[in-house]
Formats: structure tokens, C-alpha cells, sequence
């Protein structure tokens, strides 16, 4: 890592407080039949180059995000190294953040706990107090980072692929429906000109 100046940290905790998310990751994994943690940071912004700039001191990756409609601007995705290698800029920025302090400290303690089960059980099965213990920590996280005035509620996300495979059968669906009455519509207005003289 470059030699960082307060200033370095600073600027990316006001980055990651206001356009940033500390997010506690789960996937399910079959071979195992639990639930798999990590945890990453993401900023989102227009400017690639600041994004580049935090790629270039902290690592990570800088991405696309979304798709662009009409005149719309393309917008940019720093993502920091994941999992445990996300801890030392976690740590760093602590001390700076304003807004995003709870949802920092809770996923220094989630990598905390993961690093205890590589620790001290190798490719061990976790005990269930330890997965009990990461599953409320993901939860926590989900909850400091919920947003809106609804009352938040422990419920399973579907992922962005999956959400969007429901969406488009129906979408397909609602374009035939319209194509067919568009044609019917034609059709009518063809024979209404044919018939009249």
C-alpha cells in the first residue's frame, strides 16, 4: 500500500459516508449446506477518476455500474478488496467516518470472526455458535444499512440475475399483449377503410 496521508483518509471517508455502502455479504453454498460471509465497501460516483484515484491507493476494482438511458451520464463503482483484505481500509478510515461508524465497526467484527474460524479451525466445519454469531452480525449490518421509514424487516433479498429473470417473462408478455392489439387494432382500421367507398 502507498504511503497515505491523513488527507488520503479523510477525502475517502466522506466518499464512503456519503456515496458509499459497508455491506456484509451471504451466499449460500450447497457443497456445504450453510451460508458463506464476506464483507466489502463500494462508492458509487460519476467521476472515474477519483474512483481510480482509491483503486490506485487501496486496491480493489473500478466498474460500470447500470446501464446508461437516454442522456444519462455513466456512472462508476469503486469496489475495495473483499473479505479479510478489506480490513485494512476499514481500519483506516474508522477514525474519520461520521455517518458509517456503526456499519464499520460491525464488519471489523464480522472479519474479526471470520478470521477466527481460519485461525483456529483450518478447513474445520464452524461451530454453530460461531455461524449463529456471523448471521446476526449480517443481519445487524442489513439493518444499520436499511433505508426508507418502513420498519425493517428480517427478510431474504433476491438477487439482481434473479429478479431481473422474473421481470422479463412478464415484460415479454405485457409487449405480445400490446403487439397483438396493435395488429387487431390495424386490422380493424384496414377494414373499415375497405369497406368504405
Amino acid at each position: 500500500m502507498a504511503e497515505l496521508l491523513d488527507t488520503d483518509w479523510a477525502y475517502a471517508a466522506a466518499f464512503v459516508d456519503d456515496e458509499g455502502c459497508i455491506a456484509i455479504t451471504r451466499s449460500f453454498v450447497p457443497r456445504s449446506g450453510r451460508y458463506s460471509y464476506g464483507v466489502c465497501v463500494v462508492v458509487s460516483n460519476r467521476d472515474r477518476p477519483v474512483l481510480e484515484w482509491m483503486q490506485k491507493l487501496w486496491g480493489g476494482w473500478v466498474v460500470t455500474f447500470g446501464t446508461r438511458q437516454g442522456l444519462a451520464r455513466p456512472s462508476w463503482n469503486w469496489r475495495s478488496p473483499t473479505g479479510l483484505s478489506a480490513e485494512p481500509f476499514l481500519s483506516g478510515l474508522r477514525p474519520w467516518l461520521r455517518i458509517k461508524g456503526p456499519q464499520c465497526d460491525n464488519a471489523l467484527v464480522m472479519i474479526e470472526l471470520l478470521q477466527r474460524g481460519r485461525r483456529t479451525l483450518g478447513r474445520a466445519p464452524l461451530p454453530q455458535e460461531w455461524l449463529n454469531e456471523q448471521e446476526e452480525h449480517y443481519w445487524l449490518q442489513r439493518e444499520l444499512n436499511h433505508r426508507g421509514t418502513a420498519i425493517f424487516e428480517r427478510k431474504q433479498m433476491h438477487s439482481p440475475r434473479r429478479i431481473n429473470r422474473e421481470r422479463q417473462p412478464r415484460q415479454t408478455a405485457g409487449l405480445r399483449a400490446t403487439a397483438r392489439s396493435l395488429v387487431i387494432a390495424a386490422l380493424c382500421a384496414g377494414e373499415q377503410s375497405l369497406s368504405t367507398p
